[in-house]
């Protein structure tokens, strides 16, 4: 017994020795470096990267096998570029846990790490083949004492003549756990600790453009476990350039992960952000509570997750002081299994845009989809924004049933309000509601719903239009469909709207048609504040001509327009001109069809009209009205912000009438017919008045001209004349007066435009009592709205009775000019005394005709009346008051300025 323990005792002291002696020898012989460029071909060999190690491998085998390793990187598959790198990492391996099959790693320090995400199109990163096993190739002689880098380096020598299963050694991590049975599945790796400064992860998205990254990152574990929950905390500054964000994110709680079931969890989660992420700027954003995420089952928990936000919205609608919470204490989503549940879901967001406060909730107390059911309790979302208007949206989800293919909502309703002062307009719609998440398809098979306006200062003031209809959304094909239909006195009609996508980009298409339509009552009664009539500024012309100058006047000298009185300016353009980016995008196709029409004033029947778009380029190819006993015709191009070409004909129609409904005013009436064409271009609209281009002419019966009385002038002058020698001649008013008017037998004229003057090329008028014509080089100014034109007018001997042919002998064959200048809103009419070639006239002259006419001229300036202005003033406002809606001369100057 002595013999053979005295023989076992020298046998372990002798393995000792060996043991030391051969260590020694390994530790004084072996050299890692030398197997930089082995591991470089077995990197390159299984996962087709680029392994390079510029410093050293410095190795320690006992009492811990120690390995530290300087400025190593690997590149991306099949490329150069970088995939990951890092300045220098250390860590060791505990000996004797190898013997148990468990890897017990002391603390892990790494220091400079960087590593570049890119995800492509697909969506796939370019890491998933580090996640994956690498294809079969051929047995390694390798040891099985754990994961050991010597025998990882002999198999870039090991034959090639046999294709056999790789062994567990040469496996992934993930793959090498997956794949232990029996005993070796209590293969374990055991960290103490991760300590990682100065990181980098730089992230690019090809799929969605995201280019993003986090600097200064640093990470420090507790002890990490497969499968075991371990503390974690980091810290990092985020910098983004699409979209731009910058700031600092900081977080810890406990992770664990299980990289053999591809399971990831973390309890105890606190998350917090502070900087700008795109167009938020957070004060505070922090995340909290368990989140956990299985990517085989593309399964995701979350319980007691609460999200804070302080900060403000700096976007095209800015909202300061917000404050945003999202809270639910359990929510799953289990996309392979289409399990949704959640429970308690609350959403609020608050905040303050300019003078109104922002106030958006969202409830959903439960919902359990899946394949089987769906039910849940009602959902309820509500939208509040209040100040000086308050207006505010709340929609409904209740009845839920079906199941994950096809949710069906027994009813989904829709109110709205929107209060300004006393009125108040009230929306609300229901209809059942089906939707196909898979598909993408949303039903609203019977909508009904109720506009309601009415005014709490009045009891009886109370407007109610019922609509019906339906609409069917299916985005899954790209294809829109909705009809609504109404039949009330102001709108009986039906429009039906679509949208579809066949590859070149949105159409949407829209039919109205309908037998009656007043849209300026519908906007009377929409409109939450009338418009404020204001009539037209008087011009009051305070200081009082020097007798010269009178006289200068009366002898048809012209002088030049009053500084004070300047032509109506243009208002001022927008520092930003709006986009129309978005109609190369889409494409358009209107269609209208009304019996009887009201808008802008007219009233038109059996209206037909056609709009198109060609990318920018809007085109009114059609429409065609009968109005005001005639026909209307017109057609236009439009490309906002560059160019306009209109196209109107107007054929025995009443002008005055239409004048008269759309701008407020009869200055020209009479049946007849007028052609107008129009083009220009430019940006701006002064640009666009300025290339105002086109003609216009016009043949009018029986009409008049509203603000002068050329016949009564004409008389005034023949009575001036023959009264001057005794001092009474009757008043010769120079300004226009709303009151006076030249009935006109016949009028026929045309313009001719160019650079935005207004050049007559003919113009003929026949009153009861004169022929007139235009002078040579009248002209209208449509840049400043001023007016230069000479009326030749001479007496008709064919329509005068005989006593006037006998009282009006002295101007007989004569031709009286008559001066109109002046900004449009205040012309003056001055008769060229010294221009009249009457022989009688230019006795009367001498006579002291002009003395008396400046005489005259002074008196009236002075004893001017305010019961003809008050008069006059009434008059516009009488016309002006039915005008509530806007009038097509106001649609018509946005038009330019658009």
């Amino acid at each position: 017994m002595k013999v053979w323990f005295k023989r076992g005792l020298f046998s372990l002291v002798v393995l000792a020795i060996v043991t030391v002696v051969g260590g020694a020898i390994f530790l004084l012989t072996f050299n890692p470096n030398s197997y930089k460029q082995k591991l470089a071909d077995i990197v390159q060999q299984k996962y087709q990267r680029t392994l390079k190690i510029d410093g050293d491998i410095e190795l320690s085998l006992f009492p811990r096998i120690g390995l530290s390793v300087q400025g190593l990187s690997l590149s991306d598959r099949n490329s150069e570029d970088p995939f990951a790198s890092f300045e220098s990492a250390r860590f060791a391996v505990a000996l004797w846990p190898l013997i148990n099959n468990r890897l017990v790693v002391d603390h892990v320090a790494v220091t400079g790490f960087k590593a570049w995400i890119v995800r492509d199109e697909q969506g796939a990163f370019n890491f998933d083949d580090l996640l994956q096993a690498p294809p079969v190739g051929p047995q390694l002689p390798v040891a099985r004492a754990g994961v050991s880098l010597l025998p990882a380096a002999q198999a870039a020598e090991a034959p090639q003549d046999k294709s056999v299963e790789p062994s567990p050694e040469s496996s992934p991590v993930p793959e090498l756990i997956a794949k232990r049975s029996g005993s070796e599945t209590d293969f374990q790796i055991d960290i103490a600790g991760l300590s990682l400064k100065g990181g980098e992860i730089h992230y690019f998205s090809k799929r969605s453009n995201v280019i993003g990254r986090l600097l200064q990152l640093e990470v420090n574990t507790g002890r990490m476990t497969f499968g075991q929950p371990f503390d974690v905390a980091f810290k990092s500054r985020l910098s983004g350039d699409y979209p731009v964000a910058e700031g600092s994110l900081e977080g810890q709680g406990q992770l664990s992960l299980d990289p053999a079931s591809q399971s990831y969890a973390a309890q105890k989660l606190n998350l917090s952000f502070v900087g700008d992420l795109d167009e938020l700027r957070a004060q505070s954003l922090t995340l909290k509570g368990n989140v956990a995420y299985k990517a085989g089952q593309r399964q995701f928990n979350a319980t007691n997750l609460d999200t804070q936000l302080q900060g403000q919205w700096l976007g095209s609608y800015p909202v300061s002081d917000l404050n945003a919470s999202l809270n639910t204490p359990k929510m799953q989503i289990d996309s392979d299994s289409d399990l949704v549940s959640f429970e308690k879901l609350a959403l609020r967001i608050r905040g303050k845009n300019e003078d109104q406060n922002l106030d958006l909730a969202l409830d959903v107390p439960r919902i359990q989809v899946s394949p089987a059911q769906a039910e849940g309790a009602p959902v309820v979302a509500s939208l509040k924004v209040s100040g000086p208007k308050v207006w505010g949206l709340g929609l409904t989800l209740q009845g839920l049933s079906g199941n994950s293919q096809a949710l069906l909502f027994e009813q989904a309703k829709l109110d709205g309000a929107v209060k300004q002062g006393s009125r108040v307009a009230q929306l609300k719609a229901s209809s059942p509601m089906q939707w196909q998440p898979s598909n993408e398809w949303l039903r609203l098979p019977e909508i009904q719903a109720s506009i309601r306006v009415e005014d709490e200062a009045d009891a009886g003031s109370r407007f109610e239009m019922p609509l019906s209809g339906q609409a069917d959304l299916n985005k899954g094909k790209q294809q829109y469909q909705a009809q609504l239909s109404s039949n009330i006195e102001q709108a009986q009609g039906k429009l039906d709207i679509s949208v579809q996508d066949k590859g070149k980009g949105p159409l949407l298409a829209a039919v109205l048609k309908a037998d009656k339509l007043d849209l300026d009552e519908l906007r009377s009664i929409f409109w939450l504040t009338a418009p404020e009539v204001v009539p037209p500024a008087e011009v009051v012309d305070e200081s009082e001509p020097a007798t010269g100058q009178a006289e200068e006047q009366e002898a048809g000298q012209e002088q030049p327009a009053d500084p004070a009185q300047p032509p109506v300016a243009a208002e001022q353009e927008d520092a930003q001109p709006a986009s129309y980016a978005w109609l190369d995008a889409m494409s358009f196709d209107l269609r209208v069809e009304i019996e009887k029409l009201r808008s802008l004033g007219m009233v038109m029947d059996q209206v037909k009209a056609q709009v198109k778009n060609q990318g920018q380029l809007i085109n009114l190819s059609q429409f065609t009205a009968q109005a005001y006993e005639g026909q209307l015709q017109a057609k236009a191009k439009v490309e906002p912000g560059k160019r306009l070409e209109l196209g109107l004909k107007l054929q025995q129609m009443q002008l005055g009438s239409l004048l008269l409904d759309a701008f407020g005013n009869d200055y020209l009436a009479g049946k007849g017919n007028v052609d107008l064409n129009l083009k220009t271009q430019g940006a701006t609209q002064q640009e666009r008045l300025n290339a105002l281009e086109g003609g216009l002419s016009l043949d009018l019966l029986d009409g008049s001209w509203r603000s002068v009385d050329l016949d009564q002038s004409v008389r005034d002058i023949n009575e001036a004349v023959r009264n001057a020698f005794s001092g009474q001649i009757p008043l010769l008013l120079p300004e226009s007066d709303l009151l006076r008017r030249t009935v006109l037998k016949r009028l026929q004229g045309s313009l001719d435009i160019k650079k935005g003057q207004a050049t007559f090329r003919n113009f003929r008028a026949v009153t009861p009592l004169l022929n007139v014509t235009a002078a040579k080089g009248s002209k209208l100014d449509l840049v400043t709205q001023q007016a230069e034109v000479t009326l030749q007018a001479r007496l008709n001997p064919n329509s005068l009775s005989a006593d006037e042919r006998k009282s009006l002998q002295d101007l007989r064959n004569v031709s009286i000019p008559i001066h109109i200048s002046g900004p449009w809103a205040a012309l003056s009419y001055q008769i060229q005394w010294k221009d009249i070639a009457s022989d009688t006239i230019k006795k009367a002259l001498q006579d002291g005709l002009l003395d008396l006419l400046s005489q005259q001229a002074s008196q009236a300036k002075a004893e001017t009346t305010t019961e003809v202005k008050a008069e006059v003033k009434q008059a516009i406002q009488d016309e002006l008051a039915a005008k509530v809606p806007p009038t097509l001369g106001e649609a018509m100057k946005q038009w330019f300025k658009q």
